[in-house]
């Protein structure tokens, strides 16, 4: 016998109001309903999951450990009727998609487009949010998958490298480096550098990297999007360190832009989802565009 969602939303409403009678109330059940489909849960899971009073109850410490794993089920079947709802109605579902704002802008538009064409009533939520928010936005279910630079720290996600993005030195072309080939990053101790705030991923990946290479920017300007670092670069305030993939706004900006070396530091870009949650077809059709879409890719990690 397995549970079934109306054991999961009964527990729900009752770890919630922590009261049977308001939590019979919430579903339109009787009571008397409600006490002996929660028991049967506990029957199925073989353990006791609230501690009942004459007050009310609350969860018990199975109930408590137990809560996270069943609301995520009851939200995953909310999640697959919505979906079969859509599937009825227009064809072809929805999709929600977590991105840093750069990317956002200058990666994913073509992809959406092309996945728009082949799912012409998809329904696409695009969150472009700052790095750093991305993850959560993948963990709580908002979206569906995301999109971030990887990280040598361990993740409860999953990681799909595949984009490898290498580092640049952009700058005004009247200054007096812009006549140079490339640059190192020793000959970047001397100059005013703009780059991502300290709990940037970006920002954190390249400071791990150079400080294993015995080298550390100062940084004289710290800022959130890259647009308003490529606008400080125009206005002569210092050179800023992005990567290759904001090539179109930089062009845009008629910057100057210099390959950076010794070492040649890269970072890689991964597609994020949850490791117990299969992917919507709309969201295999979108992995399989952004991994057919970079000329270069990672390599896979296992």
């Amino acid at each position: 016998m397995k549970a079934s969602i109306d054991q999961l939303q009964a527990f729900l409403a009752v770890a919630d109001t922590g009261h049977f009678t308001r939590a019979a109330e919430r579903l339109a059940i009787s009571q008397s309903s409600l006490s002996a489909t929660i028991h049967k849960l506990e029957e199925l899971l073989g353990t006791r999951l609230f501690d009942r009073s004459t007050r009310g109850c609350r969860l018990s410490e199975a109930g408590a450990a137990l809560q996270p794993s069943l609301a995520r089920l009851a939200q995953d079947w909310q999640r697959v009727v919505a979906d079969a709802k859509d599937f009825a109605s227009i064809g072809h579902g929805r999709l929600a998609i977590a991105a840093p704002s750069a990317q956002c802008a200058l990666m994913l538009p073509p992809l959406i487009n092309e996945l728009s064409a082949r799912l012409p009533g998809l329904r696409v939520t695009v969150h472009d949010v700052a790095e750093q928010e991305v993850p959560s936005l993948v963990r709580s279910g908002a979206a569906d998958v995301g999109i971030a630079t990887q990280s040598a720290r361990r993740s409860d996600l999953v990681e799909t490298p595949f984009y490898t993005d290498q580092y640049i030195v952009v700058l005004r072309r009247d200054h007096p480096l812009a006549t140079r080939k490339s640059l190192e990053w020793a000959r970047l101790k001397d100059e005013p550098v703009i780059g991502p705030m300290v709990n940037n991923p970006v920002r954190r990946h390249l400071d791990m990297r150079l400080a294993e290479a015995g080298y550390a920017l100062d940084y004289s300007y710290e800022v959130s999007l890259p647009w308003t670092m490529v606008g400080l670069v125009r206005e002569g305030l210092g050179i800023a360190v992005l990567t290759v993939a904001l090539r179109p706004l930089i062009d845009w900006y008629k910057l100057a832009v210099l390959p950076v070396g010794r070492p040649a530091i890269a970072r890689t870009m991964v597609l994020l989802r949850q490791q117990d949650r299969p992917l919507s077809p709309p969201a295999q059709i979108f992995r399989q565009l952004l991994m057919g879409s970079s000329p270069k890719r990672a390599p896979a990690r296992t």
